[in-house]
């Protein structure tokens, strides 16, 4: 059962079995008689055929690979206790997003390090959807946004409060302008309405490459104060204020992830 699991998650997240066949060094042939050993058994379709190779999950597919990710994480927590995997170092993956990752993540990194030695931490940025996609697919512990994203299965609670300004001199000829992905997109979106702002749009896909866009004197927009650097001009006239979030899963996967997690919620969470 457990090997006709893995093949289904596997063809779930791949969708084509030639390339499930090639991830787990088996034949098509045995990922196609395992994956219909499956369906009879559970009594339901899980995949549409496209073609000879291609499949495309159903609705049944859906629900089975969310309880799967649960199981795992459950299993993976059987396994903890039966070896005494806390007393050895485990990894703790926290995905962050960008202005997430450069602003505040440096301000508590040392400190979850030293109060959890037996963790090893990995950080990765993106932008906040993509990190709610890294704790729905089980690739993230812990997720740090700065959109008021939720999903059912997760906890969030505000940790920090973030000063966005006006930045860049005030005779630029274009407009900065994040993907609309971008928790900051909203925020410029917003100014350039209420503020009849009509100029070309110049879109970038990073902060840090807008910062150094504004440096140049190339540009306005509307950025975090915590992004600027000193020769950047800024006008505290046009301000807005938004909330990050932290993100963790109700049922975390070790006992030590639970421990952090409430670590975490207890000294940084923002007082109501």
């Amino acid at each position: 059962m457990f090997q006709r699991f893995t093949i289904f998650m596997q063809a779930y997240k791949l969708r084509n079995f030639s390339e499930v066949a090639n991830t787990l060094f088996i034949s098509q042939p045995t990922v196609s008689v395992q994956l219909k050993k499956l369906e009879e058994e559970l009594h339901v379709t899980l995949f549409i055929r496209q073609g000879p190779k291609e499949v495309i999950p159903t609705e049944e597919a859906d629900y089975l690979y969310r309880q799967l990710l649960n199981l795992r994480d459950e299993w993976d927590h059987v396994l903890e206790q039966l070896q005494h995997i806390k007393e050895k170092k485990e990894v703790c993956v926290i995905a962050c997003s960008n202005t997430c990752a450069t602003n505040y993540m440096p301000r508590i990194y040392r400190d979850l390090q030293d109060a959890f030695p037996n963790i090893i931490f990995e950080l990765k940025q993106m932008n906040s959807d993509d990190v709610m996609k890294q704790m729905e697919q089980h690739e993230a512990h812990i997720g740090l946004i700065e959109k008021p994203l939720m999903h059912e299965t997760f906890r969030r609670f505000p940790i920090f409060e973030d000063e966005l300004v006006l930045a860049g001199k005030k005779d630029a000829k274009q407009w900065l302008m994040r993907e609309a992905e971008s928790g900051i997109y909203y925020y410029n979106q917003r100014f350039l309405e209420e503020q009849n702002v009509y100029l070309p749009i110049l879109k970038v896909n990073s902060n840090a490459l807008i910062v150094e866009l504004l440096k140049q004197g190339e540009g306005l927009t509307i950025l975090s104060k915590d992004s600027l650097v000193p020769d950047i001009p800024y006008d505290e006239h046009y301000t807005y204020h938004r909330l990050f979030y932290c993100v963790t899963r109700t049922h975390p996967a070790t006992s030590q992830i639970n421990d952090l997690n409430a670590y975490i919620e207890q000294k940084y969470a923002l007082k109501k």
